[in-house]
C-alpha cells in the first residue's frame, strides 16, 4: 500500500475531494493541513489530520518546522491581494521542501484573459485583463520558475462546480440571479474530476508542466438554464443582461471568453472524464 505525507495547503472542496480519492484507493495518508480553524488535531471522514492555524495576517509557526516531512503538497489557496500564502510562508527558505516529491499548484485558466469565444490551449497567449487574472499569471510565473529546481506542477482549472455547488444549487436559492450574454461561452470542470486529474498525477507526474483542467465542451449559462428549467420543476432566476452588471467582481467574470482545450491533461495522465460536460455533472442528459 502506498504511503504518503501529505500537505493541503488550504483545506477547500477541491482538498477535501482529492482526500475522498486518495481513501478510496486505500491509500494511505498522513494529512496536515492549513486553515482558519485553531491549530490542533481534526478528523474528516474516518481520518485523523492534524491542521496549522492560517490566514492572511498570521500563522502557527510550527509549521515551518512540520513541512520538511511531507513528500506531498497540494497548495489550493488563492491569491491574497498581490500575494501567494503558501510562497510568503516558505520565502527564501524553499530548501525545507528537499524531501518533497510531489508539488500541485492549482492555478486557473483566467490567466488566459479574453479570447473572443476561441479555443485556447497551454501555449496559446495570455492576456489577463482584471486584477485578479494579472496577479494569478505573476504568481504562476514564480511556480513556474520554482519548477526548475523542485517538482512542481500546475493546474489550470477551469470554473468549479460540484454536487453541493452548481447552478441548481444557485437557482433554488432565494433572490438568484443569472448574468446572460449573448455568446459568452464558460468551461468548467467537476470537483470531482479535478480530484481524478490529482490522482493519476501521482502516479504520472513531470516537473514544470503546466496542465488546463476543464471538461470538454464549454456551455453558456443561458443553455445550461434553459435544459435545468426543462427539467425540473424550478423558479426561473432573475436574468440580468451583462450590459446591466453593477458587481464588478461578477462583471470581471464575464469579460473574458474563451474555450479551453483539457486534450494535453487526459493524454499524458490518461484520463477519462467521469462528466465530459456539465450535462453529465447535472444530470441533464
Amino acid at each position: 500500500m502506498q504511503e504518503i505525507n501529505l500537505l493541503c495547503f488550504g483545506f477547500g472542496q477541491v482538498a477535501k475531494e482529492f482526500l475522498k480519492s486518495l481513501l478510496k484507493y486505500n491509500i494511505k495518508i498522513n494529512l496536515n493541513t492549513t486553515s482558519r480553524k485553531k491549530t490542533g488535531e481534526y478528523k474528516y471522514l474516518k481520518l485523523k489530520y492534524k491542521n496549522f492555524s492560517f490566514d492572511e495576517t498570521k500563522f502557527d509557526k510550527k509549521l515551518l518546522i512540520e513541512i520538511r516531512k511531507f513528500s506531498h503538497i497540494l497548495v489550493s489557496t488563492p491569491p491574497v491581494g498581490s500575494k501567494d500564502l503558501f510562497l510568503e510562508l516558505i520565502g527564501s527558505n524553499f530548501n525545507l521542501l528537499n524531501k518533497s516529491k510531489w508539488i500541485t499548484y492549482l492555478s486557473s485558466t483566467s490567466v488566459y484573459g479574453d479570447h473572443k469565444g476561441n479555443w485556447v490551449d497551454e501555449n496559446s497567449k495570455l492576456i489577463p485583463n482584471s486584477k485578479k487574472a494579472k496577479i494569478r499569471l505573476e504568481i504562476e510565473n514564480k511556480w513556474k520558475d520554482l519548477s526548475k529546481n523542485y517538482p512542481i506542477q500546475i493546474f489550470r482549472l477551469a470554473g468549479i462546480y460540484s454536487k453541493e455547488e452548481n447552478l441548481i444549487t444557485r437557482i433554488k436559492k432565494s433572490n438568484s440571479r443569472i448574468v446572460k450574454k449573448k455568446n459568452h461561452k464558460f468551461s468548467r470542470v467537476h470537483v470531482e474530476d479535478i480530484s481524478g486529474f490529482l490522482l493519476s498525477s501521482l502516479e504520472n507526474f513531470k516537473s514544470g508542466e503546466i496542465y488546463n483542467i476543464a471538461d470538454d465542451k464549454p456551455i453558456s449559462n443561458e443553455e445550461v438554464l434553459n435544459e435545468i428549467l426543462e427539467k425540473y420543476t424550478l423558479k426561473s432566476p432573475t436574468i440580468i443582461d451583462f450590459e446591466d452588471l453593477e458587481n464588478s467582481a461578477l462583471k470581471e467574470i464575464y469579460l473574458s471568453s474563451k474555450q479551453v482545450k483539457n486534450s494535453k491533461a487526459k493524454k499524458f495522465f490518461n484520463y477519462e472524464l467521469i462528466y465530459p460536460t456539465i450535462r453529465e455533472g447535472l444530470n441533464l442528459l
